[in-house]
């Protein structure tokens, strides 16, 4: 029996050089602390800090947030962790004063976070330094940039797609890619007669492109026998093989 019992332990213990398997309360536990019990650091608003509504390309959010000691006995916040690298904080690095009071300051980095936001401050104090004395949540709204060209990774001078390759079937039809105009001055972009050949042609929808403004790079194929797809657009600044899309018919 003794034998059989070291046999089964040999089995659920992991050897050197095997992953040891994390339960996933120890996982919930390292992400989201729970607050120290007895705790007598206190926050202002119940430790919630609004940054209300900005945009995807405003500049850094500069806040702060005020908090108390009510125990009367020194106390000083030795560090503060976040939830995302987009909050940074700042505080009194003084260690062990008689504080009774003081603010958190908090900066938030909006790009690339558009939609609402929830992220927390885990404050940190010489009342425990495995347990954060409070913690701070920072909410609000991040609006979508006006910038949009990042949403079109292909380029063909100011003229940015969503892709730069379309598929038809043997039997031709028509294909659309998203397109923005990423420059500062109207774009009217279509096929290249002369480089363009197998029964292809195009166009965009609108036919003109404002500074800015997304729409349609429509692209018509209707097959000619023993002609190859190809499709290069004019109206771009830039050499015939950068403003190639790719034709591929399907099988």
């Amino acid at each position: 029996m003794v034998g059989t019992l070291v046999a089964l332990v040999a089995q659920v213990v992991p050897s050197r050089g095997q992953i040891a398997i994390i339960p996933q309360e120890a996982v919930q536990r390292a992400a989201n602390p729970q607050t120290l019990q007895g705790s007598t650091l206190r926050f202002e608003n119940d430790g919630t800090l609004s940054f209300g509504t900005i945009g995807e390309d405003d500049a850094p959010w500069q806040g702060e947030i005020s908090w108390r000691n009510t125990s009367g006995q020194k106390l000083s916040i030795t560090r503060i962790t976040t939830s995302c690298n987009c909050l940074v904080a700042e505080w009194d690095r003084k260690a062990n004063t008689a504080t009774t009071s003081g603010k958190v300051g908090v900066k938030y980095y909006p790009k690339g976070r558009a939609g609402g936001v929830c992220q927390r401050l885990f404050v940190y104090t010489t009342l425990s330094e495995s347990e954060p004395s409070a913690i701070v949540e920072v909410v609000g709204t991040v609006t979508h940039s006006t910038d949009r060209t990042g949403d079109y990774p292909h380029q063909m001078g100011t003229l940015r797609l969503r892709q730069k390759s379309v598929a038809f079937p043997a039997e031709g039809g028509t294909a659309r890619i998203a397109i923005i105009n990423g420059g500062s001055a109207a774009l009217t972009i279509a096929h290249d007669e002369g480089l363009t050949t197998g029964g292809v042609r195009a166009y965009t929808e609108p036919a003109r492109l404002a500074a800015g403004q997304e729409g349609d790079l429509v692209i018509e194929y209707r097959p000619k026998q023993g002609a190859l797809p190809t499709l290069y657009l004019k109206g771009i600044n830039t050499a015939p093989r950068k403003r190639k899309v790719e034709i591929t018919i399907e099988k």
